[in-house]
């Protein structure tokens, strides 16, 4: 399983990506520096684990805390790349074919 099916299932272009691909693809087609980059993901952590903890607070049976851990590991970070990468499919898309030895395309 490619990291870009879990957290960026949404935008067809990073879907079949690993981890270092999905970070080199967010690096360049966005005017984001790699430490703003960091930041975010720590943001996304801790919305996961703010989402995880609320369903561990609630106290009901394991299912609820699966159910939580799922969700808290996959919408945050889906949401954020739908909105960060959707708009700039088409710089992907240009990146990808111009990089096609970096992601075996």
């Amino acid at each position: 399983m490619k990291m870009g099916t879990f957290f960026a299932c949404l935008v067809p272009e990073v879907r079949k990506m690993t981890g270092s691909q999905l970070l080199n693809i967010w690096s360049a087609c966005t005017d984001y520096p790699r430490l703003k980059i960091y930041l975010h993901i720590i943001l996304l952590m801790a919305c996961c684990s703010a989402i995880f903890n609320f369903a561990m607070w609630l106290r009901g049976p394991f299912i609820v805390d699966m159910l939580g851990l799922v969700i808290g590991l996959i919408l945050p970070p889906n949401i954020y790349f739908y909105n960060v990468m959707n708009p700039r499919r088409a710089t992907i898309r240009k990146y990808i074919l111009e990089n096609q030895d970096m992601f075996g395309q």
